[in-house]
């Protein structure tokens, strides 16, 4: 903890008396794997209950998290830095400690200059966004890591990406991925991501979105040799998502949906030599025993301004294979509060059905959200 203090005033020192003109530090403490709710720890769950084989709910450890987040800009530098702390469980000795980050350079307004190990959501296409998950799959990023060149002329926006990957991990090929995104303001967006595109992973997505209607989130996509678990269940060669929300100011609700389907049961495998360096990759299938199924996942979430300090929301996510016998089924009711000048508190239940064991587990997340810093300097 000391090292991550240490971490945050030196950069905030950096930042500060070289080129920031705002710095903003975030802390997030507890354990929530969630990101919905706006305060992922980086970690697991607070405490998680799973189903034993004598139908009880035990439980032997709990998990707590921390996540510090500097965010700087100033004309013509912008980055971040973000510091995450897993103990694991409580009883850890040796905690997990991860620093992921970025930097941009914009010798003009229309052309940056980024370089770092993560970008974030940084470079993204925006109709590529999955309104229910409030996040963007990863086949949505323009950039991942590494070195990007990014520009923006107008409407248009163009990104070239070397992978951080491909170049620290002597298992990964050369791996080069491009972006574009034209978007016509208050009426459609529409873009496009190429990722690896110089070896045997190459994968691409399309996107619309649905600008004109305000309150209105409405879109579209189509993905090749989608690798994606998160958002997409499991790896698909032929993906197609959609993705729609709706808020009503005056009642003071949101509604929002996602689902993301294979085409068909076909996805792409990475084919290793001895060295395990990835050489190829072939066309699988997805199979249960005999049965050939299609991934799906569908999220819808809702949420409820009981007061301005208080929301109450419900999230409920389906993961299951068309064509075989499985399904699982996630509901998670949570509650945000807003406390006056100490940040937010999210709590609540996460409980997880299977079509074979009823309620397999139920865990309990909580997390404290707090601006440490937000400065604006001359």
């Amino acid at each position: 903890m000391k090292k991550h203090i240490v971490l945050a005033a030196a950069g905030i020192s950096l930042c500060a008396s070289v080129f920031a003109q705002s710095i903003t530090l975030t802390n997030t403490f507890g354990g929530n794997t969630n990101s919905t709710c706006g305060s992922d720890t980086g970690g697991e769950d607070f405490i998680t209950f799973s189903k034993d084989d004598d139908d009880t709910y035990s439980n032997t450890q709990a998990h707590v998290s921390d996540r510090l987040q500097l965010d700087f800009s100033s004309k013509k530098f912008d980055g971040r830095l973000r510091t995450e702390i897993k103990t694991g469980k409580l009883t850890d000795p040796e905690p997990e400690i991860k620093l992921t980050g970025y930097v941009r350079f914009r010798p003009i307004e229309q052309l940056g200059f980024a370089a770092g190990n993560s970008f974030f959501t940084k470079y993204v296409v925006s109709s590529a966004f999955l309104a229910a998950a409030n996040d963007y799959p990863s086949y949505g990023k323009m950039a991942d890591n590494g070195f990007a060149v990014i520009s923006n002329i107008g409407g248009l926006t163009l990104a070239g990406n070397i992978s951080g990957d491909s170049i620290f991990n002597n298992n990964e090929s050369f791996k080069l991925n491009f972006g574009a995104q034209y978007a016509i303001p208050d009426a459609v967006s529409f873009g496009a991501t190429f990722r690896s595109v110089t070896n045997g992973n190459f994968s691409t997505g399309v996107f619309a979105g649905l600008e004109c209607v305000k309150n209105l989130i409405l879109n579209v996509g189509f993905i090749y040799n989608s690798t994606e678990t998160k958002f997409a269940y499991e790896p698909s060669k032929y993906t197609l998502q959609a993705s729609a929300g709706y808020t009503i100011p005056s009642a003071k609700l949101g509604f929002y949906a996602d689902v993301a389907t294979g085409l068909n049961n076909e996805y792409l495998s990475p084919k290793k030599d001895a060295d395990g360096k990835i050489t190829d990759y072939e066309t699988m299938e997805h199979k249960d025993g005999s049965d050939d199924y299609v991934p799906l996942q569908a999220r819808a979430r809702l949420v409820f301004d009981v007061t301005d300090t208080i929301a109450l929301n419900g999230d409920v996510k389906v993961r299951t294979k068309i064509g075989a016998d499985e399904t699982e089924t996630t509901v998670y009711p949570y509650i945000n509060i807003k406390l006056d000048k100490f940040g937010t508190l999210d709590a609540g239940i996460r409980m997880r059905f299977t079509n074979g064991d009823g309620l397999a587990s139920f865990s309990i997340p909580l997390a404290w959200k707090c601006k440490l810093v937000d400065k604006k300097f001359n």
